[in-house]
């Protein structure tokens, strides 16, 4: 869903206030056209606001309603998405207690084949691991008799400590069995209320929807929002002011960069001259070796012409002297261009361009991208926060002025669950602005995210001066 920006009656207003939300980029003109358009609204803005709050009066009963419809159903949702996760880690915790019982159940037949023929001598025993009469009576003496009364008692421990360990699992047994069936139970229990949560969520969005329908109805004279003529100018202002800021810190951000290319090319020049100077140095040195090398090749010369006469000539050649070659300076990196990324993840549920009209609009001049509630959002640009404000069409949403290329931009993204702006803040391309969700005239979770170039500027029927997102993602 997108929001919209003007009653019939506040709508005069802001179509004849048009050059105040396109953003030009001499900053000191524009602010001069606002500063007298707004004086020459003040006496109509007194005619208006009484005019559009008796609109107002009818149609904020029921904004108010879907606003609490809107935080009702946002509540629903993570109630049903925490009740899921419960009966996920109930199905966990059955699974584990089906592997311990298995392990009982494999214990138990462990000690059963270890007992043996003592349970059926226990049996036959009256629950006693020794016939004590036989012992006694067929001693053939006192040691006799003492020797086997202690191998019965031995014998007799051991058979207690086995059937002792024996009821220990079978009571085990019993308790993960009794856990189980417990644990089934309460996994029934959930399912069912996770049922009845999940209808009542769906009764819940459809009153909404009712009273959405009803909201429209009302506001068709208003095209879908109400907003009077001094909400309309504290927008003007608030957008003025963070263009002014962006531009301001667009202009410290090239100052810093130029001041840095300008130490880099410094220190570049440094370098030259300094690697200059070496190879002049070098070049020197290589000539006063090459003239002392002639020198000595000549006095030598002159020597073997003395001795020519009896040892012959001798020829002597002067060795390459090599001239050190400066090494060439380093290729800048290439850098990235992009101006838009992407604010959110999910899918596209809706496209930038005509529409129904059965939303209240024809032009649905933005994207709506698809997700779970509580997804991230984050700023597609570097740039000064507008306005990030709650209630209204949009719900919660949030308004940045950028400074791409030496041009304005104005981004809007709506229907967020929360907010993690606020107004004249800076925020950097990627850094968190809030959260998903479906506040505002919105069926479902999504956001809906709008480019203009130039400041804010909104139609029903048209693009007014927005862009396709998709076109500069």
């Amino acid at each position: 869903m997108k929001k919209t920006f003007a009653s019939l009656i506040v709508s005069a207003l802001i179509l004849s206030s048009t050059s105040h939300f396109v953003a030009a980029d001499d900053l000191s003109e524009q602010k001069t056209k606002n500063e007298q358009k707004q004086k020459e609204n003040a006496d109509t803005q007194k005619n208006l606001e009484s005019s559009v709050n008796q609109e107002g009066q009818k149609i904020s009963k029921t904004q108010q309603e879907v606003n609490r419809l809107d935080e009702a159903l946002n509540e629903k949702m993570f109630a049903v998405e925490t009740k899921d996760r419960q009966i996920k880690a109930t199905e966990a915790e059955i699974v584990e207690l089906g592997k311990q019982i298995e392990k009982y159940k494999a214990k138990l037949k462990k000690q059963e084949k270890l007992l043996g023929d003592r349970l059926r001598v226990m049996q036959e025993n009256d629950g006693n691991s020794i016939k004590w009469e036989e012992v006694i009576f067929g001693s053939k003496d006192v040691g006799d008799l003492v020797s086997r009364v202690l191998a019965g008692k031995s014998i007799s421990q051991q058979d207690d400590k086995m059937i002792t360990d024996y009821q220990n699992t079978q009571k085990k047994l019993a308790a993960a069995q009794q856990e189980l069936k417990d644990k089934k139970a309460k996994l029934v229990t959930e399912k069912q209320e996770l049922k009845r949560q999940q209808q009542e969520l769906e009764k819940q969005i459809k009153e909404r929807n009712k009273r959405l329908k009803e909201l429209r109805k009302q506001k068709k004279k208003f095209e879908t929002q109400l907003m009077d003529a001094k909400e309309v100018q504290q927008i003007l202002i608030a957008q003025e002011k963070a263009i002014a800021a962006e531009k301001a810190a667009r202009e410290r951000e090239a100052r810093i960069e130029k001041e840095r290319q300008a130490q880099a090319a410094r220190e570049a020049k440094a370098r030259a001259e300094a690697q200059a100077a070496q190879a002049a140095a070098a070049k020197k040195a290589a000539s006063q070796q090459q003239a002392a090398e002639a020198a000595a090749a000549k006095a030598a010369a002159k020597a073997n012409q003395k001795s020519s006469a009896s040892t012959g000539s001798t020829k002597q050649s002067a060795p390459a002297v090599s001239t050190p070659t400066p090494e060439p300076a380093p290729t800048p990196a290439p850098s990235s261009s992009s101006l838009f990324i992407h604010p959110t993840s999910g899918s596209i549920t809706q496209g930038y361009g005509s529409a129904s009209g059965s939303n209240g609009y024809s032009f649905h001049n933005g994207i709506d991208f698809g997700a779970p509630v509580g997804t991230p959002i984050v700023a597609a640009a570097t740039g000064t926060v507008i306005t990030a404000s709650s209630g209204g069409p949009y719900g919660n949403h949030v308004m940045i002025a950028h400074q791409l290329d030496g041009k304005t931009y104005t981004t809007v993204y709506a229907h967020m669950s929360s907010l993690n702006a606020h107004a004249g803040q800076r925020v950097s391309q990627g850094q968190q602005i809030g959260a998903l969700g479906s506040t505002g005239n919105s069926t479902g979770p999504h956001l809906h995210f709008e480019i203009h170039v130039g400041g804010y500027s909104y139609s029903a029927s048209g693009p007014a001066n927005s862009v396709n997102p998709m076109s500069m993602l």
